[in-house]
């Protein structure tokens, strides 16, 4: 009776409350992996539409004369470049001081938006709203999308405003309008003003029609 040790009943404890400890941290490294790889991947969805392989970057203000000047030449021809499967990337780069308040509503707008159509929609809106009435406040904003019947979702825009810094600050954005052309087998294109995107992006749809 007295001759066998006593068994420890404290090491299987321990050993369970290590594991449970182990399997949390586990999970919540998981977890983190997770919302690491979200918050770097989802915001290119609200403001992009294709997946390439030729990668269209528009870096526009709302206010900028010549982007206005060349957006209904832009609709047309970046939606034949989206129906080609380009990849097309609106980046708002803030010139004006109440840019941010618009590029807030297109996101917001934007992620409302399902085809490539109704985010140029939403640009073409924008645009016209800020050349003709000029709303400086989030409520005269929001008052002019509803006339133009254009839906929208509140949404922690921080993220998509960090994305198009790196953005900025990768191309060396110093104006606007300026377009980027990413094409396999080509060098990087830098197309800068009203007169020069638009001659660019014609030679791109003819080279694209002669590979068709």
């Amino acid at each position: 009776m007295g001759i066998y040790p006593k068994r420890n009943s404290r090491i299987p404890e321990k050993l369970a409350i290590g594991l449970r400890l182990l399997l949390g941290a586990v999970f919540l490294l998981g977890l983190f992996i997770q919302l690491l790889h979200a918050g770097e991947e989802a915001p290119d969805t609200l403001f992009a539409r294709g997946d390439g392989p030729v990668e269209i970057y528009m870096f526009t203000d709302y206010f900028c004369p010549p982007c206005k000047g060349i957006e209904p030449y832009l609709e047309q021809a970046l939606a034949e470049l989206n129906r080609r499967g380009a990849k097309i990337v609106f980046v708002d780069k803030p010139i004006h001081a109440v840019t941010p308040l618009y590029s807030k509503y297109f996101l917001y707008a934007a992620k409302k938006a399902g085809d490539f159509a109704q985010m140029l929609h939403i640009r073409h809106a924008l645009f016209d709203i800020a050349a003709t009435q000029n709303p400086q406040t989030e409520r005269e904003l929001a008052s002019s999308l509803k006339a133009y019947k254009i839906p929208y979702v509140p949404m922690d825009v921080k993220p998509v405003f960090d994305r198009w810094a790196r953005l900025i600050d990768t191309y060396q954005v110093k104006s606007t309008p300026t377009c980027i052309v990413k094409q396999p087998g080509h060098d990087v294109r830098v197309l800068i003003g009203g007169r020069d995107i638009p001659e660019g992006i014609d030679r791109l749809l003819k080279e694209l029609n002669k590979g068709a």
